[in-house]
């Protein structure tokens, strides 16, 4: 009896080891390993780097070193001209960047929790600030801005009459409404990438003329939204010396404070792995990996947030209203970030009204209030509001 149960265990070894070094089994699979850098064959993301560099020279045409605050043009010609580079995608110093539009972009996640006419109220609202920066700011570019006044702030910051600018009210909410947005409720979403798992089976590709399938190049443009500008995009580089654009920028900051320490290497990689388990077929570590992605990129627009509310405390003027020209347009992004594994959305209205309603709009916003909507925002995520600054 006994030769006959021992028999049956070496029998099982055998057949256990056997298959663990079977290719596909799951023992193999779900040890899927970290790759030292973001090298696989057949990714492309140029359609996020074009965006990214719309989006540069957006910001920038909105602010001080803008041809509408530098230069001598009309306030119809400047507003043509704004409108061209945010809605046409067309109007940009370097003409290697077309066949991308920003307000199209704008909100478009595929599996956003936001509604079409909500979406649609956010374009308006940009194409708002962009205007009256165009008809109100720029003619009042050489007036001292005050309460309910439109100019410059020491002649560096140039606000709208709430002491708004809209260059940092853009520049952040498209942080949130393009970058965030495309990525963890689009690419990384788990219905998006469940739903492209059978093509990826099959090696199918993305489109004609392409190797890549569209699982692969889903994961890769999400990469691109945060790694896409770097110098070496195989192998980013963790310092705030080498910030490079928007999200990827915000991310070496947050990570430069003790407080979140790791996040830079949380994000790069899960981006990592979550690929590599796309080339072995192993979905569930893909869609772990796709959970970190969106919680950590989330929590970065998050302590921004929070920062940038907390750093507005205080007399207003130049600094402290650029701060929260910045909260802002953070607020606005926050509305697509996630927490707790669901996007925020209306939970955000809150802060935006509290940043609006005063009769000077930023102007007006009070220490208490400031405090109040920083301390929320950050239980949250789990972290102080004075663990941000």
């Amino acid at each position: 009896m006994r030769k006959i149960i021992l028999s049956a265990l070496v029998l099982s070894t055998l057949v256990f080891t056997s298959c663990s070094n079977e290719k596909n089994t799951p023992e193999v699979l779900n040890s899927v390993e970290t790759p030292v850098a973001y090298d696989f064959e057949n990714v492309s993301f140029s359609g996020q780097v074009t965006r990214l560099k719309m989006a540069d020279e957006l910001k920038t045409a909105l602010g001080k070193s803008s041809f509408a605050i530098t230069g001598d043009v009309s306030t119809s010609d400047a507003l043509t001209k704004l409108n061209n580079m945010f809605a046409d995608g067309t109007g940009f110093s370097d003409k290697e960047l077309v066949g991308k539009k920003l307000r199209v972009t704008v909100a478009s996640g595929t599996n956003s929790i936001l509604t079409s006419p909500q979406s649609d109220e956010l374009r308006v609202k940009m194409d708002g600030w962009i205007k009256e920066f165009a008809e109100v700011v720029v003619p009042a570019k050489a007036v001292d801005a005050s309460q309910g006044v439109a100019g410059n702030l020491d002649g560096k910051r140039y606000v709208n009459a709430n002491g708004l600018e809209a260059n940092q009210a853009v520049a952040k909410t498209m942080i949130g409404a393009i970058m965030l947005d495309q990525i963890v409720n689009k690419y990384v979403s788990k219905d998006y990438l469940a739903g492209a798992t059978a093509d990826n089976d099959a090696n199918k590709p993305y489109k004609e003329g392409v190797k890549y399938t569209k699982l692969q190049h889903a994961w890769d443009e999400a990469y691109g939204y945060v790694f896409g500008l770097e110098d070496n995009t195989k192998n980013p580089v963790n310092s705030t010396d080498a910030r490079k654009g928007f999200l990827n920028s915000y991310l070496k900051t947050v990570e430069s404070d003790e407080d979140f320490k790791g996040i830079f290497d949380k994000v790069n990689n899960a981006f990592k792995k979550g690929r590599q388990a796309i080339v072995v077929k192993n979905y569930d570590v893909m869609q772990e990996q796709a959970v970190i992605l969106r919680a950590e990129l989330s929590k970065v627009i998050a302590v921004k947030t929070v920062y940038y509310l907390l750093k507005g405390k205080g007399t207003k003027d130049a600094s402290t209203l650029h701060a929260l020209s910045e909260a802002y347009g953070f607020a606005h992004a926050m509305k697509f970030a996630h927490v707790n594994g669901k996007q925020i959305g209306a939970m955000m209205d809150s802060t935006i009204t509290t940043l609006e309603e005063g009769e000077f709009g930023l102007w007006s916003v009070s220490d208490e209030d400031l405090q109040s909507l920083a301390v929320k925002l950050a239980s949250y995520y789990g972290f102080t509001a004075d663990e941000a600054l």
